[in-house]
């Protein structure tokens, strides 16, 4: 194993000139809605949504549009001091406090650094679900124009031994932090620096033998991989320089901070015969437990947690219902389950993007379809992280929104300039 994680000069707001960072940070690109977007826009001109979701307008052009207004951008807040470099390398420590749907409270800790873009065949950065080419052509354009990474993307390590959360207790225990958010996007959001040359050899030292499971981002760490390749071959800059690396925050496996959520499935646009043919084929495949309310029904869902595969059911006939697989398949996990069996098999559903929404809530789940009679729910159990980590070391991917690690990472608390 050659894992590379090294320290960088991050690209941070200059709180002098923008006051209040809360009011510049933003959720990542891929979960901001329309009406979100220009509350962020409206709350600060310089909040980061303006770089990560510049807009496009009738008249673009292919030398003026959204990716190279952003890039303007991007270079009169370098200039006029908005974004200021740090002098030297650092590793950044970013806390998130936070309350999860489950009502427990929570502390995530993560590791900001540069990880060196390996393939995924050399098995030191692993993948655990498949990508849409959409999300990727879209941030490749915005990284062509601005040559930066804007957001970092979300990875796991193991360290049964917490040997580099401890180097990290050092350089927070008893030490105020350089940023401190309240309350944003779900959780408060604190920065350290590390900046003793010692202490981020250690950690580059003891990050070398470790793999890296993609959390979150995974269309980015493949734009990244792409642009990177782009760069190589038009002998614009050698690969050894920034465009080799990506920035990532980087959280323990093992951490009591990492809370991983179901993403439940939420079906629409299905007709009569379809939801009715679904539900008389069930007692086929399934034991079919009903269940008086949904408060019952997670109760007895959650008893499978990590166990045996498990998924619930809410339907427009108000009914609720556990289904346990007649003949599970050793090692199924129950997103497997829930896609092959259930959605294409059973339903018949094809074009997933056509069809299938989701949410982290289950109450969200019988609102949803409650809202139409052309709707069904599948309420799931959350993927343990141990089964994400065996899938990916197998080689293998997992549907799409397999996993939910909340609460999401802000976006702009540091920034990377490629060159």
């Amino acid at each position: 194993m050659d894992t590379t994680v090294i320290p960088f000069k991050g690209l941070r707001y200059n709180v002098d000139k923008v006051g209040d960072i809360t009011d510049v940070i933003a959720p990542p690109y891929d979960v901001i809605k329309s009406d979100e977007r220009i509350a962020l826009e409206e709350k600060h001109p310089s909040n980061i949504v303006r770089l990560i979701l510049s807009q496009p307008q009738p008249d673009d052009t292919e030398t003026e549009n959204q990716y190279t207004r952003a890039a303007t951008l991007l270079k009169q807040w370098i200039t006029d001091q908005t974004l200021v470099r740090d002098p030297s390398p650092n590793y950044y420590i970013y806390d998130q406090s936070f309350h999860a749907p489950d009502g427990k409270y929570y502390t995530r800790r993560a590791l900001i650094g540069l990880g060196k873009l390996e393939p995924f065949e050399n098995k030191v950065i692993l993948p655990h679900e498949k990508t849409h080419a959409g999300p990727k052509i879209d941030r490749l354009n915005l990284m062509r124009a601005c040559h930066a990474n804007l957001s970092p993307i979300f990875l796991i390590y193991q360290d049964p031994d917490g040997d580099i959360e401890h180097i990290m207790e050092q350089h927070t225990d008893g030490k105020p932090p350089e940023i401190h958010c309240k309350e944003a996007f779900g959780s408060t959001h604190q920065l350290w620096r590390i900046d003793k040359p010692e202490s981020n050899s250690k950690i580059q030292k003891l990050f070398a033998t470790k793999q890296l499971l993609i959390a979150d981002g995974h269309h980015r760490y493949e734009t990244a991989l792409t642009y990177r390749d782009e760069i190589k071959n038009s002998h614009e800059e050698d690969t050894l320089s920034g465009y080799g690396y990506m920035m990532m925050n980087l959280v323990r496996m093992e951490s009591a901070g990492l809370a991983v959520l179901a993403i439940h499935r939420l079906l629409s646009g299905l007709t009569s015969d379809q939801i009715n043919r679904a539900i008389a084929n069930l007692p086929e495949m399934f034991e079919v437990l009903e269940t008086a309310s949904l408060t019952d029904l997670v109760l007895k869902l959650n008893t499978f947690k990590g166990k045996k595969p498990a998924v619930g059911m809410y339907t427009p006939d108000n009914k609720y219902r556990l289904l346990v697989p007649r003949s599970p398949v050793q090692g199924e996990l129950d997103v497997t389950l829930v896609q092959e069996t259930i959605i294409s098999k059973m339903f018949k559903i094809e074009t997933l993007a056509d069809h299938i929404s989701y949410s982290a809530y289950d109450s969200d789940a019988v609102s949803h379809v409650k809202n139409g009679s052309d709707r069904v729910a599948l309420l799931m159990n959350p993927t343990p992280v141990e089964q994400v980590l065996n899938v990916a070391m197998e080689g293998s991917v997992m549907p799409q929104k397999s996993t939910y690690f909340y609460p999401k990472m802000a976006t702009g608390l540091v920034l990377n300039l490629l060159k």
